[in-house]
Formats: structure tokens, sequence, C-alpha cells
């Protein structure tokens, strides 16, 4: 966690610098909404198929934008609680803890919706509690994809309803190795300056 912790501080200001100097439209948001997990295959240790209900989870970002570009830095949580393993019932969840840096294009469509798509890269640290596993966690590569509409509700405030598919690479759970993808429907405000 802490290997996170400063591996997200250094892509922040990083990524922070170029955004600002680059861009001249900052803004806040934050999103909350529903997580659903992939069926995880798990090798290794334990091996079976991992199966997962629908959770929740929230974001927060600061970014930037100038004619219809926007970098954002963004910090993301998710849990969902585990179903079953190898249809066998199980007890606990699973989470993930996200620093991503996104890059987001609003499409000029109209003055009432304005769609936008995007991509991000980072890291996750995706954190096991279960019978199964025991408490194990894992700092990984972590990537999405986000598509969305915006609708302006003053010159300052817009409802933002977005899709995201989220993933990363394979968390080791000590000597379990275990897919980790998720559909993400958020919805959420942002604050322009």
């Amino acid at each position: 966690m802490k290997k996170m912790s400063i591996v997200g501080l250094a892509m922040m200001v990083v990524l922070g610098g170029l955004v600002s100097s680059a861009l001249a439209a900052p803004y806040v948001s934050g999103s909350f909404g529903m997580v659903s997990v992939n069926d995880a295959d798990v090798s290794g240790n334990n091996s079976g198929e991992l199966t997962f209900d629908p959770g929740f989870g929230f974001i927060a970002a600061v970014g930037n934008g100038f004619d219809g570009l926007r970098g954002e830095i963004e910090m993301a949580y998710r849990n969902n609680d585990l179903d079953k393993f190898s249809n066998n019932n199980t007890t606990g969840d699973i989470t993930s803890l996200a620093v991503m840096g996104n890059i987001l294009v609003d499409l000029a469509v109209s003055e009432t919706v304005r769609p936008f798509l995007g991509a991000g890269i980072g890291l996750a640290n995706v954190e096991v509690n279960s019978n199964v596993f025991g408490d194990k966690d894992d700092t990984v590569f972590a990537y999405q994809a986000i598509a969305g509409l915006g609708f302006p509700l003053t010159h300052v405030t817009t409802l933002d309803l977005q899709y995201r598919y989220f993933a990363t690479a394979d968390a080791d759970f000590a000597g379990a190795e275990a897919e980790y993808q998720t559909h993400n429907f958020f919805a959420g405000l942002r604050f322009d300056f």
C-alpha cells in the first residue's frame, strides 16, 4: 500500500503539472455508482472460478480542460461482496483503490448534452478478504475506458452519467492469481472553476 501511495503521489505531481501548464479550465468532480465484477478465473493456489455480487464505487477527480480536451487525476474505490468460489458459497469481499491518469475528449453535439470519451492508466491496490483466500492484497497496473454524457446544469456545474470498463493486471494473492475486470455505471457532478 505504501508503494502505491508513493507512485500515486508522483503520478499526481507529474501529470498535474503537465495538465495545468497545458490546459486552462480547472474542475473537480465526484461520482457514485454500481460496480459489476466479471467472474474471475483463479490460478495457482486455490484455482477455480470466483463470482461476485453487484457492488458500489465512488470516484473523486481533479482536472483541467481546454477546447474539448480534458486531463485529470482520479482516485477511485470499488467494493463487491464475494458470491461463490467454484460453485461453493464463500464469504468476504474484494475492494480496489486506484489512482488513475485520464485523458477525455468532449464531443460538441449541443448545448444541452455533451458526450465524452476517454481512457486512463494507473495503479490499483486490489484486496480480497475471504474465508477461502484470507486477507491478501496486491498493487497492480490498471487501465480503463470511459464513455459518458454530460448535461450542463449551470455555467459551472455539469451532471455526468458514465460507463467505465475498469480492469487490472492479474493480482497475486499469495500464490493465487485472479483476474479483476469491472463494468461501472456512475452518476456525478463536475464543478468548473
